[in-house]
């Protein structure tokens, strides 16, 4: 839903009077039509809520004279710190982009807006494509607003509706296999599934005897302490906040990676495809 409203943006702001969106030729004596009408100010949007490594991404679009002059990127954490000023993240993003830093990856989208004055038209930043599709996104909230010349700030659902089913990609050693399924419902997580399957389709929660020999030696057992994962995500709403499950670590790991990528990769652009991820040693 989010990436029609987002083509519904685009096509708004580019739209021509005669011809349908995506139609960039006039006919023969036709005037080329103005650009989108922006009122001057300053228009700021970002999402409801910290990503999987709990920052919110947002963005500060300038438009002068009609025109955008400026879009300033980032993210943001609970203590305030921007994400392009933590050593940790410009350190491993330098070393995967050649010694780019991050803060240059962003400021390269929002010249690219400048230069174009068209979303459609700004390219994602090689080595920073999902912080590319978020600018894009954001920006698009932003320029709505500036089209009415409303300064309120414009908040974007980080996740769309629906449900994602992540499973890891091999069984292990006691023949079971992880998988998580997680349901959005008006952009909060409204629904949790985690468990373990075997080649047969049965369940790690429901097996007695894994039951009786885990939580003698571990004094927790599947049903408990995937019931457990599950509240605290519902109850919590971010991933990195969850904790683990004593006498159930790798599980606890195993629920932490399934739902990241759920959230990150499908949940964010509303693909409920069923994934395979390859995981560490399981249980």
């Amino acid at each position: 839903m989010k990436k029609l409203l987002l083509f519904g943006l685009i096509c708004l702001l580019s739209v021509l009077p005669m011809t349908a969106c995506g139609n960039k030729d006039n006919k023969p004596g036709e005037e080329t039509p103005p650009a989108a009408d922006f009122k001057d100010g300053s228009y700021h949007a970002e999402y409801d809520r910290p990503d999987v490594r709990n920052w919110v991404a947002y963005v500060d679009v300038t438009v002068k004279d009609g025109k955008i002059t400026k879009a300033y990127y980032d993210y943001t954490n609970d203590a305030g710190e921007k994400r392009t000023e933590n050593k940790g993240y410009i350190e491993g993003f330098s070393a995967a982009n050649n010694g780019m830093t991050p803060r240059e990856a962003f400021d390269e989208l929002g010249v690219r807006l400048v230069d174009t004055q068209d979303i459609e038209k700004v390219d994602a930043v090689s080595g920073a494509t999902h912080s590319s599709r978020n600018f894009n996104e954001l920006v698009g909230a932003a320029l709505e607003n500036a089209m009415d010349g409303s300064t309120t700030e414009a908040k974007v659902a980080l996740y769309e509706d629906g449900k994602y089913r992540v499973e890891g990609d091999a069984y292990d050693d006691y023949g079971w296999k992880p998988f998580v399924e997680v349901q959005i419902t008006d952009g909060d997580i409204a629904g949790v599934t985690f468990d373990y399957e075997n080649e047969a389709g049965d369940l790690k929660t429901k097996d007695e005897e894994y039951k009786k020999n885990m939580e003698a030696k571990s004094g927790t057992y599947p049903e408990k302490y995937s019931s457990e994962l599950e509240q605290q995500l519902i109850d919590k709403q971010i991933i990195s906040k969850v904790d683990a499950i004593s006498g159930a670590t790798q599980s606890s790991n195993n629920f932490t990676a399934l739902v990241e990528y759920a959230l990150d990769d499908m949940a964010e652009v509303g693909d409920t495809q069923t994934a395979v991820i390859k995981l560490d040693e399981t249980e």
